[in-house]
């Protein structure tokens, strides 16, 4: 068995020793490394790039030959090599240079701090949690929970976290009707917090599922919860304000992530459906798009610039009239439009479950659904519960058999622009990063003056007092 570490000889040298703790010599002229006397054959290759950054200054790798090793040391040396190393994690922060800059002027000012995580395993959020490091936080005061969207360095990340030193753990979207896996997840989060009983624990949640789980709990060293999509946000306002004893900060409706985010996020989402429809034609064709508000006017707009005919279906009547007065076709609901409309594709963008069986089953053969959010697609999950015929293609996507019709789901039921891909360029996401970590920092400084509510504005202030915005423009835009 091989594996790969990419970086060069001296590094790995140090890594055995700092990260597997292992006695290790050098055997140059036969080209073998001995770790606790055992002999592992290595040679250097040509580098080849495997992480989102371009980690420039790597020469080489080692490629290692584990075939004389123990399984233990086998799963020790696979593990230390799946995980980035230095240089690599160095590469993710420095193509994040707002990020960087704003936690490197505020050293240790986190101390004191444990931080539950829940987002997708992605190398923005290497950078994201290495700046709660460098701003205090102990790395075994930080858990991190994967949604479990297979992105594309999914494997490497959930080594580097536990690389790092943090405490891992998966809270799958596509399992949370699973009762147990849902209270298995709660008995982590109640010990983490339990068990730190002397720290300000903030929680940065994807989805209000972690708000959900602390409904009518009450901890008196959780501060503030840092809610990051609108779909959080829809059920945060389902509970009662006297069952989430704590202020959600909203991340997810502030004006940085209106304008800015929504729009990066809008093109991975159209990118990643052009690679994925392959040999497909799209130009002049029909996509029915379920949603038109921050993200699904963005990515309306990405489509019709393409030349695709876009129609809109929308539950909000001033969506509907927006969409309708900017020369769109428009439906109140999906069973409507398909009486008129004969879509190639679907595209979900209301982060809601918006595709009905109904619609499904009025579909021609060959047709294509995908979705920017996992709950649009849910109704597929109930098609294969049912025993309709389907099969997974690796790296494309799911193929059913409704009606002798076939429909293919691209990707694997989940937000297309994560699947088998890093989603929005680091330096993109750098600005929105830096604007959660100025949230939750402010959370814990200004804890005092936060209401036991959603709050929207307070979080706009402090991101346009914070001068983040100002310079992201003069790393970009500003004439030098």
């Amino acid at each position: 068995m091989n594996v790969v570490y990419y970086d060069v000889l001296e590094n790995l040298i140090k890594d055995f020793k700092k990260i597997l703790n292992k006695n290790v010599k050098l055997d140059e002229p036969n080209k073998e490394i001995i770790v606790d006397n055992q002999n592992i054959k290595y040679k250097e290759i040509d580098i080849a790039l495997r992480s989102f950054s371009k980690p420039f200054f790597i020469n080489n790798e080692i490629e290692l030959d584990l075939s004389n090793c123990d399984d233990n040391l086998r799963l020790e040396i696979c593990n230390m090599c799946n995980a980035y190393t230095d240089n690599e994690l160095k590469a993710i922060v420095e193509k994040m240079p707002i990020l960087f800059d704003f936690s490197n002027s505020r050293k240790d000012e986190l101390k004191g701090v444990a931080i539950i995580w829940r987002d997708h395993f992605l190398e923005d959020n290497i950078g994201l949690l290495t700046a709660f490091m460098r701003m205090g936080v102990d790395a075994r005061d930080i858990l991190v929970m994967d949604k479990g969207d297979e992105t594309k360095h999914r494997k490497e990340i959930t080594a580097t976290f536990k690389k790092l030193g943090f405490q891992v753990e998966i809270l799958d979207n596509n399992l949370l009707d699973e009762k147990p896996l849902l209270e298995k997840g709660e008995r982590i989060i109640n010990k983490f917090i339990n068990d730190r009983k002397d720290k300000k624990v903030l929680i940065l949640d994807d989805g209000a599922i972690i708000s959900k789980i602390l409904i009518n709990k009450k901890y008196d060293n959780v501060k503030a919860i840092v809610e990051l999509t609108e779909m959080g946000l829809r059920r945060i306002r389902k509970i009662k304000n006297k069952e989430l004893l704590y202020p959600v900060l909203n991340v997810a409706k502030t004006d940085l992530k209106k304008y800015i985010t929504y729009r990066e996020i809008s093109n991975t989402i159209f990118t990643r459906i052009i690679e994925l429809l392959g040999d497909e034609k799209l130009v002049g064709r029909t996509v029915i798009q379920l949603g038109y508000g921050d993200l699904g006017g963005f990515l309306a707009k990405r489509l019709l610039d393409y030349g695709v005919r876009v129609v809109i279906v929308d539950t909000n009547i001033m969506k509907l009239i927006q969409a309708s007065e900017e020369g769109l076709n428009t439906y109140r609901t999906l069973d409507e439009a398909m009486k008129y409309e004969k879509p190639f594709m679907i595209i979900g963008a209301s982060g809601e479950q918006s595709i009905s069986r109904e619609a499904v089953l009025q579909l021609e053969d060959d047709t294509y659904v995908t979705a920017g959010a996992t709950a649009d697609l849910s109704i597929f999950k109930e098609f294969e519960k049912e025993g309709v015929k389907h099969k997974f293609i690796k790296k494309y996507g799911t193929q059913y058999e409704i009606n002798n019709k076939r429909i293919t789901v691209l990707g694997n039921g989940r937000s297309v622009n994560l699947f088998d891909s890093e989603s929005i360029p680091n330096k993109s996401i750098d600005l929105f990063k830096t604007g959660t970590l100025l949230t939750a920092y402010m959370a814990i400084k200004e804890n005092n003056l936060l209401e036991k509510s959603v709050q929207l504005d307070i979080v706009n202030e402090w991101i346009y007092e914070s001068n983040i915005l100002e310079k992201y423009y003069d790393l970009y835009f500003s004439k030098k």
